[in-house]
Formats: structure tokens, C-alpha cells, sequence
């Protein structure tokens, strides 16, 4: 009894390997270029990405835009002034984080996103 615990097990006792896209095969292998894993990234992930990125730079243009004439409307308000610059700040501030954002996720995707 004591043996058999302290024998080896077998090959196939652990199971097929599979890579991290899901093909079969050696876990540790780099995976074909043309499988379904980069497939997916170029076919939806990338253009995904691309639209939002195109959105979010049209939005902070816009909000920029709208600081500028919420800035310029404002008169000898203070707190109007102090609203259209926080505004600006916030906006600059998001395209930070967004980029970041998006340098991360070139490290992280499969042969980049652009």
C-alpha cells in the first residue's frame, strides 16, 4: 500500500495540456500565430478598442468645448469660473487615466492593439 502511494503516476493522470487560448496541446508552447485566440483579438477586440478610444477623444473634446464656452459665459462669477476650470481639469485628468488605460492593455493583448 505504502508503494503505490509513493509511486510515480502515470502521464495521463494530470490530463491533456491546453494553452492559455484553449488549443490542445504543450501548455508551454508558443501558441500558432493565426489560431482563434489572435483571431479574436484582431477581429473584435482591437476594433472594439479603437471605437472607444474614438469616443472617449470626442467626448473630451467636447467637454473641453463646453468648459471653454461655460468659462467665457461666465462673467465676474467666481464660482462659474471655478466650475468651467474644474471641468478642464477633470477632462485632461481622464485622458490620462485613458491612456494609461490603454498602454496597459497594449502590454497586455497579444501583439498590441494598434
Amino acid at each position: 500500500m505504502l508503494l503505490m502511494l509513493l509511486a510515480p503516476a502515470p502521464a495521463f493522470a494530470a490530463g491533456p495540456s491546453v494553452d492559455i487560448c484553449g488549443n490542445p496541446g504543450n501548455a508551454n508552447s508558443q501558441s500558432n500565430p493565426d489560431s482563434s485566440c489572435n483571431k479574436f483579438v484582431e477581429n473584435y477586440l482591437n476594433p472594439a478598442i479603437i471605437v472607444l478610444t474614438s469616443l472617449i477623444g470626442i467626448a473630451a473634446v467636447l467637454s473641453i468645448i463646453l468648459a471653454g464656452i461655460q468659462y467665457s459665459a461666465s462673467a465676474d462669477d467666481p464660482g462659474a469660473v471655478t466650475k468651467a476650470k474644474q471641468r478642464i481639469f477633470n477632462t485632461i485628468l481622464g485622458l490620462v487615466a485613458y491612456l494609461f488605460l490603454l498602454a496597459f492593455l497594449n502590454y497586455l493583448i497579444p501583439g498590441g492593439i494598434f
